[in-house]
């Protein structure tokens, strides 16, 4: 889901848009009205309650929509009961306040409903799991901020100043902070350790309530701000808009993506404790240079810096020991994979964005004959057939467009014996993969099934006896020929009297010296077959009439010459008809083949009687 999505969103929600506004105006009543006490206060109170029915009614909708996820369904329903809790607080100050009891101090009532509220905040961040996080180093991340929280609790008890103050304000009020700062603290680890029941904007807002929280309630009570009455509750009351707000913006965004997000990864380290160490030391030295006679504050500094710096060596230990571990598993990992890769059949390589040869795994030096350094820095068309060089070059120029796709084709590397070998390529660009920087070429040796394909596919295209193209070859690339096209029909005269009196086998001989002078009278890009019996054709593309002629008349001619078989000296004659046309329309021009050599064989002047056979002198 876009940003741009959840904040058009969020600032067209009417919920939202009440909150803050609402916000707004009760501020400036609370500063600029002059409204006397306990009304002031107890308007405080009362306005609150409404922030927190939209976190409550929020947090029951986010539970009933996680309902299918146990995890995110339970963390939901506890911020619903949190909710409630300061619901409670919130209405009992509000009608304290309506029958004259309102006092500005924190009562005892709403202090265990906070409490509770903020104990349930806590126990739904802590039981909710972590996908990447280590639970060790996170319960020591926990203590440690603990910790710091109560240097800093002891750091403000201890100033003088806090002596001037009411004892249960200040530690009610240094209480809430460290509830506070502990939830923001949670949040932000179950955020970054990968699938969070709550999105990172209203995590924000949630966190940033705890941190307006903890500051309005741990520094005013204790340090005379220059700030009014009306000012100081207007800032008491932010910290409700805010943790109102993020359960809402939570509800908008499962609004527009409703399906789970997928856990995003986390950092594999966290600078939390180490800053909190660093805040400790420095309230330390600031302790030191305030007053720097020995007495209670000092060594409460002094304790809170060792307990912390303790607990920060103890998680580095920890993070120390995971990382030998994981360097072990690692090795044996390369190890494992190396092996694999040392043994097996296929051959992989990789190939950079100019075509060089940036890796060759062992297998090279068996499917190839040559040792994978001799490929190393070479560009791979050097070792390409030069047929299969365009073709590609063209998949490759897409399979750079994009990232992380796959092509296969199949294509011939040189050998070491100057021979060639067809290997199946399955081709994945990863050249935006940072260890990688190439495209990864796994090869399979598919020669033999290659050369076999090949024989299977002649054998259906071609005569067994003469291996010319047969009747399905011959009438396939008629059909695609275009235009001119020459075509010669050939039928044998006196090959039948030949095979009866001399039997197949010198048949078979007789048809096979047919088809080589026939295959020699041709051109290149001619197509001689033998369509069935003592039938042949030839198939000349772009042929005009006189060409086609041509190649008729000698056909004819070397046909006419004696046949050596053994001690026989035979001797055929061919009938020969010539068509041009187009090959669009294959059967017409066939047929005009046909006549034309019907026509022949009607005017020759030879019987179809056998032909007397000869002892041999000579050859041709």
């Amino acid at each position: 889901m876009r940003r741009s999505g959840l904040l058009g969103a969020a600032s067209t929600d009417v919920v939202l848009l009440a909150l803050v506004l609402g916000w707004v105006l009760v501020s400036a009543w609370l500063i600029f009205a002059g409204a006397d006490e306990p009304g002031r206060t107890t308007v405080f109170w009362a306005v609150q309650f409404p922030g927190d029915s939209v976190f409550f009614l929020s947090a029951r909708r986010l539970t009933r929509h996680y309902r299918g996820d146990r995890k995110a369904h339970r963390f939901w329903r506890l911020m619903a009961v949190a909710a409630a809790a300061f619901m409670v607080a919130d209405l009992l100050r509000a009608i304290e306040g309506v029958v004259g009891l309102e006092s500005t101090a924190p009562g005892p009532v709403q202090l265990t409903c906070f409490s509770v509220g903020q104990a349930v905040f806590v126990a739904a961040l802590i039981a909710y799991p972590m996908v990447n996080g280590d639970r060790r180093r996170f319960l020591l991340d926990a203590v440690i901020v603990f910790f710091g929280v109560g240097a800093i609790i002891w750091f403000l008890l201890t100033d003088p100043r806090a002596a001037s103050a009411n004892s249960l304000d200040v530690f009610s009020a240094l209480l809430i902070g460290a509830e506070v700062t502990l939830v923001g603290f949670l949040a932000v680890k179950l955020v970054l350790s990968g699938h969070s029941p709550v999105s990172l904007p209203a995590a924000t807002l949630m966190i940033s309530s705890a941190i307006v929280q903890m500051l309005q309630t741990s520094v005013l009570p204790i340090y005379a701000a220059p700030l009014s009455d009306g000012a100081s509750l207007a800032i008491q009351l932010l910290p409700t808009v805010l943790i109102a707000a993020g359960p809402r913006l939570e509800v908008l965004r499962v609004g527009i993506e409703p399906a789970p997000r997928p856990p995003e990864p986390g950092r594999p380290y966290s600078l939390l404790p180490y800053a909190v160490v660093a805040v400790v030391q420095l309230l330390l030295i600031g302790t030191l240079l305030v007053d720097p006679v020995v007495n209670l504050r000092l060594w409460g500094m002094v304790v809170a810096t060792a307990l912390v710096s303790t607990l920060v060596v103890v998680r580095q230990l920890l993070s120390m020991s995971d990382n030998e571990r994981l360097i072990g598993q690692l090795g044996r990992q390369k190890e494992w994979f190396g092996s694999l890769v040392a043994h097996s059949s296929d051959m992989t390589l990789v190939v950079d964005d100019r075509d060089v040869v940036t890796y060759v795994s062992p297998a090279a030096e068996r499917v190839l004959g040559i040792r994978p350094e001799r490929l190393v820095g070479v560009k791979l068309s050097q070792s390409l057939h030069v047929e299969d060089f365009d073709r590609l070059q063209v998949g490759w120029a897409a399979l750079r467009a994009a990232p992380g796709a796959a092509w296969t084709v199949q294509v011939r590397l040189r050998t070491a014996g100057r021979g060639w070998r067809w290997l199946e390529t399955i081709n994945t660009n990863l050249l935006e993969v940072p260890a990688i920087r190439g495209i990864v070429c796994n090869c399979r040796d598919v020669t033999d099934a290659r050369e076999l394909q090949e024989q299977l596919r002649f054998q259906a295209e071609h005569d067994v006896l003469t291996q010319l193209a047969n009747r399905r070859l011959f009438t396939e690339r008629l059909a695609g020929a275009g235009s001119p096209v020459g075509l010669l029909a050939i039928d044998l005269d006196g090959f039948k009297p030949i095979n009866d009196t001399h039997g197949h086998h010198v048949g078979d001989a007789v048809l096979v010296a047919v088809a080589e002078r026939i295959r020699r009278c041709v051109r290149p890009t001619d197509t001689p077959a033998r369509l069935g019996g003592d039938e042949f054709a030839v198939l000349m593309p772009g042929a005009a009439a006189a060409n086609a002629e041509r190649i008729a008349t000698r056909v004819r001619a070397v046909l006419a010459e004696p046949i050596v078989i053994g001690a026989l000296r035979l001797s055929v004659g061919a009938s020969i008809g010539v068509a041009v046309g187009t090959g669009d329309d294959p059967d017409s021009l066939m047929r005009q083949a046909d006549a034309a050599m019907y026509r022949m064989k009607r005017r020759a002047r030879f019987s179809d009687a056998t032909w007397p056979a000869e002892p041999a002198t000579d050859g041709v």
